[in-house]
């Protein structure tokens, strides 16, 4: 689950949410990043593909809510070049160090990493070409708002 994009239930049941009744899945923490790197996501869920099928262009600007470890970022980075701009947001800090990590080792410059929060993605206003949500919706809590 790369986007994530809310804080894990307190209680033992998952919570629900108040306008639709769907039950709110836990977040994922840090501990399961090694579950979004692993080699054969590739393959599973095709990843390079789908952000081909996205048609991005060189310089455009797009956000990754909920960028978790930043598998997906890293695609959205390469895919808009050093002249386009990627934000990652996630609300775990533990997810942006590994993010920020992602970053310095791959040299991704064009990646901005934001620790949001539960209700607010933190992006700037207007500057968004496409934001992009993977496996996160079922951990948003304010889906709404966010």
């Amino acid at each position: 689950m790369i986007l994530i994009l809310t804080a894990a239930s307190s209680s033992a049941q998952s919570p629900r949410h108040p306008v639709t009744g769907r039950l709110i899945a836990p977040v994922m923490g840090a501990a399961g990043a090694p579950w979004l790197e692993r080699a054969e996501r590739e393959i599973e869920e095709r990843p390079s593909l789908a952000v081909k099928l996205l048609r991005l262009q060189p310089g455009q600007t797009v956000a990754d809510i909920g960028a978790g470890s930043g598998y997906y970022t890293e695609l959205l980075s390469r895919a808009v070049g050093p002249a386009g701009k990627v934000f990652a947001t996630d609300i775990q800090p533990e997810m942006l160090r590994l993010l920020e990590e992602r970053i310095r080792r791959r040299r991704l410059a064009n990646v901005e990493a934001i620790l949001a929060t539960e209700t607010d993605p933190r992006l700037p206003p207007g500057s968004l070409d496409l934001a992009l949500l993977v496996d996160v919706y079922h951990e948003l809590a304010h889906p709404q708002t966010v």
